[in-house]
């Protein structure tokens, strides 16, 4: 069952401007913001002046810490208002004003007059799909084939990141934001209750305050497992609620697929990666022969369907595909092929 909390959690609407904008904030500049999103933020925008508020008040601090200047317009709010009464939208504005309650409607108007601009301004630079979203995040890290890293990040969080994996972060006072482009990573977050620590994986978000979960996002999957504490799972998908994962339990998520939760009972194996080793149990030929592909250059390539679908179960050297490819000569009913970029993996020749 799904709690309150829960829903107005998912829920810009239901949630306190300042938590509004910034989910939007976060949200906006992402590329796989849909155009749905879009609607929506313009519709959460419109619905009330605090919301503006608080949007333009985190927007500018946010490009004051970034230095980006290429999200925002140099000039000052002030400025930009003045320039929007000059327009006929406000000129309108102010004659519909007529025979109302100037004052109040005057008190309005700078908040009318924001909301306008932040729809022109802020929208041109964060809602339309071809917005520098990219510009939003901080640094860029990634490793090559066979490469893992250790990174430590600016609010004290450490990140380990697998051979093959990209991602970016972004850094703020109100926010911390890391998108996994591909790959795997491990993720010690340091606590900070006022910064909830957000890893978005496609269009999956894991929020965590102070824990340590990893994150493997191959093959248009998400699988997330918590290895300390408790992490918050959102995903986009229809009628998908939160889902809160505690330690050693384990969630799979792919595309038009309901998400499948399991109870790992030794995270070790998850973690395997970090000591170089692969731990196959009951893994298709197939996958095994992918998982080495990220260590290694040199690939092997079954190209027979039975084969392919065969199991395994083993510990491996992750930088040795060798090894594996001696696991498989030991079948009589396989043959192997080596050339200069690995080996061919096939039934033999009648």
């Amino acid at each position: 069952m799904t709690s309150a909390n829960e829903n107005s959690t998912r829920d810009p609407a239901a949630q306190p401007p300042a938590q509004g904008a910034a989910y939007w904030l976060a949200t906006l500049s992402d590329e796989s913001c849909s155009d749905a999103e879009r609607q929506q933020f313009s519709e959460w925008l419109r619905a009330s002046t605090r919301n503006v508020e608080e949007f333009l008040r985190l927007s500018t601090l946010t490009r004051t810490a970034s230095r980006h200047g290429d999200l925002w317009p140099d000039r000052s709010v002030e400025a930009l208002i003045a320039e929007a009464r000059a327009s006929s939208n406000v000129a309108t504005l102010e004659h519909r004003r007529a025979g109302s309650d100037t004052t109040r409607m005057r008190r309005a108007l700078p908040w009318l007059l924001a909301a306008s601009i932040a729809l022109v301004v802020i929208g041109g630079a964060f809602v339309t799909p071809n917005a520098p979203w990219k510009s939003w995040f901080g640094p860029a890290y990634q490793t090559a084939v066979g490469e893992q890293r250790s990174i430590a990040l600016e609010d004290g969080s450490v990140v380990e990141l697998n051979t093959h994996s990209r991602l970016h972060t972004r850094f703020s006072g109100t926010l911390r934001a890391v998108e996994l482009i591909e790959g795997e990573a491990i993720f010690r977050v340091a606590k900070d209750a006022q910064r909830p620590f957000r890893v978005r994986s496609g269009s999956t978000d894991i929020f965590a305050v102070g824990t340590v979960f990893n994150v493997n996002a191959h093959d248009a999957r998400t699988i997330v497992t918590v290895l300390e504490g408790r992490v918050r799972v959102d995903s986009s998908q229809p009628a998908a609620a939160p889902i809160v994962l505690s330690v050693g339990e384990q969630l799979i998520i792919a595309p038009a697929r309901p998400a499948i939760r399991l109870a790992v009972s030794d995270t070790e194996r998850v973690t395997s990666w970090t000591r170089r080793r692969l731990v196959f149990e009951e893994t298709s030929v197939a996958d095994a022969a992918a998982e080495f592909a990220r260590y290694s250059p040199r690939q092997i390539r079954v190209v027979d369907a039975a084969i392919a679908a065969r199991k395994v179960t083993g510990v491996f050297d992750a930088t040795d595909p060798a090894s594996l490819i001696e696991f498989l000569r030991a079948d009589a009913t396989v043959a192997i092929v080596a050339d200069g970029d690995g080996w061919v993996v096939r039934a033999p020749t009648q």
